[in-house]
């Protein structure tokens, strides 16, 4: 078995380096098993890092992320579709949201040792377009708010809470909800929505809880559409959504299970991958036919 710890040094705000890379060392010097320490140096790095690890011969690899969920998410990248290859996840990053998903033991994946003799568990995948996602997809207000948030940390003086305040504002203005046309499991859909999410995990944008019956390996996605309102109304919508509470709107936020959706938006439309960003005028979110091999730590259940 060979171990692969890719550490993204941005991630969080109180990543303790070498004090990590000292822990994973007295770990595994104690084990008769091949590993290797790398940190990541760019966006994308650690997806690179992962694939070629996973594309060497030999048989049996695991590869920890060691980070936030950008971190997990190239990781996931660099390995779908290698069956020789599990994934772990040790949450490091400032919102953690996949990891979230693990109502009882989510500590223990900050527990390396737990983590490296952890067992395996298969999860599902989103395919979107040309990229994976293991946690949540969605395109529409609330993705245009969350990746322009990152523009506005860049500001003077601007906090994480106020550059999301700012891109609040800003896309309110712009405009609540766009026309789209969809096809849902081959059931067509058109009009103008808010937002549009694919959930494979519960939780995203570090407070939003929109899918919380998901499940990660029943085979299907939980879809929700919410339908196109008023900045007035916008607000409370948004609100209930984030909480979970859906299903009290069924006129206005539609959850749906299926396995493929596939959108048409009226422009070039940023879309949030496991809180990474995908510029597309149509869009496929649909469960991938690759499964991951997710390492969950004895304990540690969703």
């Amino acid at each position: 078995m060979r171990h692969l710890f890719i550490i993204n040094p941005a991630a969080g705000k109180h990543m303790k380096v070498d004090a990590l890379r000292q822990q994973i060392s007295d770990l595994m010097r104690r084990r008769d098993e091949a590993w290797t320490i790398e940190l990541t140096e760019a966006p994308g790095h650690a997806e690179a890092l992962a694939r070629q690890a996973a594309d060497a011969p030999e048989d049996g690899l695991r590869v920890y992320a060691l980070g936030g969920d950008g971190t997990l998410n190239e990781v996931v990248n660099g390995v779908a579709g290698r069956p020789n290859v599990a994934v772990g996840c040790c949450p490091l990053g400032s919102g953690n949201d996949f990891i979230k998903l693990f109502n009882v033991g989510r500590e223990r994946f900050r527990d390396l040792a737990a983590l490296v003799d952890a067992g395996e568990r298969e999860v599902d995948l989103i395919r979107c377009n040309d990229r994976y996602s293991i946690n949540i997809c969605s395109v529409g207000f609330d993705a245009r708010i969350g990746l322009e948030q990152a523009e506005y940390k860049k500001l003077p003086l601007v906090t994480g809470k106020g550059a999301y305040l700012i891109s609040l504002v800003v896309n309110t203005v712009k405009g609540i909800h766009r026309p789209y046309r969809l096809e849902l499991d081959g059931e067509p859909m058109e009009g103008d929505y808010t937002l549009i999410a694919a959930c494979n995990g519960r939780w995203y944008g570090g407070s939003f809880n929109p899918a919380p019956d998901a499940l990660p390996d029943d085979g299907l996605l939980d879809f929700i559409i919410v339908e196109g309102v008023s900045r007035l109304t916008v607000a409370n919508l948004v609100l209930k959504y984030a909480k979970g509470r859906g299903k009290e709107f069924p006129d206005l936020i539609h959850m749906r299970r299926g396995r493929c959706l596939k959108v048409w938006c009226d422009r070039s439309s940023m879309v949030n991958v496991d809180g990474e960003r995908l510029d597309a005028d149509s869009l496929s979110f649909s469960v991938s036919a690759n499964r991951l091999r997710l390492l969950v730590p004895s304990g540690a259940h969703w």
